[in-house]
């Protein structure tokens, strides 16, 4: 079962491995000293100042570590995408991380107001088509021996027919405060073979025989199969998650493909 770094209730300060299950550590020493806090917020932004106005809807829950390493992962992970817009990223400035999401919400505001401020101006018949809504709740999650799994859960709804969710993973080493990459996991050349294995995966869990047939079923239609950054690296196996919209309609929704290590074993660095 997964093992949760954080507190479900209040945002408290934990200086080891909280399980779900029932509190226990686990003597991981290196995950003991990267702990993690949380950030709580929900943001109301009229468009206007009319009393009908239009208005943005945001909520963040936002963890962000203490202990060793702690700038650095903090640092890394506010700038790797995890809110969206990534104005983050784009500044050069040091902040901590309640400093980054205080500042991606005046931006998100401001950007809110000029972009749909001036077609509202046009069109106030239409005024709830320019009310939206954002969110962003993370979880942290101890995944496989000395790696953390930080999980963004985004919605995002800016008109139209629908929302969107997008799931967005980065994988922690808890000793040195890196983000792992594909590149750190696997051997080099690891590419077609893991495309293969993603593919044969997706095969049987849409219970087709080749490419043609998931094609026929919506996925990859006019792309070529590919490797997603956005994964999972848990105990035993790795978790490949293809967001909504990335790989197939809408209306397939998230895709997850669970590899075990054992079918990987010939292309997994040691």
């Amino acid at each position: 079962m997964k093992k949760l770094l954080f507190s479900s209730l209040m945002p408290i300060l934990l200086m080891g491995i909280i399980t779900a299950c029932g509190g226990k550590t686990d003597g991981n020493e290196a995950e003991a000293e990267l702990a993690f806090d949380r950030i709580v917020k929900d943001t109301t932004i009229q468009l206007t100042n009319d009393a009908s106005s239009p208005q943005a809807e945001v909520h963040l829950m936002i963890h962000y570590a203490t202990g060793k390493n702690a700038a650095t992962v903090n640092d890394t992970l506010l700038r790797s995408g995890i809110l969206t817009p990534d104005y983050l990223s784009a500044s050069g400035s040091k902040m901590s991380a309640v400093e980054a999401v205080d500042s991606f919400l005046i931006k998100y505001a401001a950007d809110y107001k000029q972009d749909f401020g001036r077609l509202y101006a046009m069109d106030k018949e239409h005024g709830t088509s320019y009310s939206i809504q954002y969110s962003c709740n993370t979880k942290v999650e101890n995944g496989r021996k000395g790696v953390i799994n930080y999980i963004a859960e985004v919605y995002s709804f800016a008109g139209g027919a629908h929302g969107v969710n997008t799931t967005i993973v980065k994988n922690i080493n808890a000793e040195t405060g890196k983000i792992l990459k594909l590149s750190d996991v696997f051997v080099p050349g690891y590419e077609q073979g893991l495309k293969d294995l993603i593919v044969e995966k997706l095969c049987k869990q849409y219970e087709v025989t080749d490419l043609k047939g998931l094609q026929e079923k919506g996925l990859f239609v006019g792309i070529d199969p590919y490797v997603t950054e956005n994964f999972i690296l848990d105990d035993g196996e790795i978790t490949f998650v293809y967001c909504d919209s990335e790989i197939a309609p809408h209306t397939v929704g998230e895709i997850k493909v669970e590899l075990d290590d054992k079918d990987m074993k010939h292309i997994l660095a040691k």
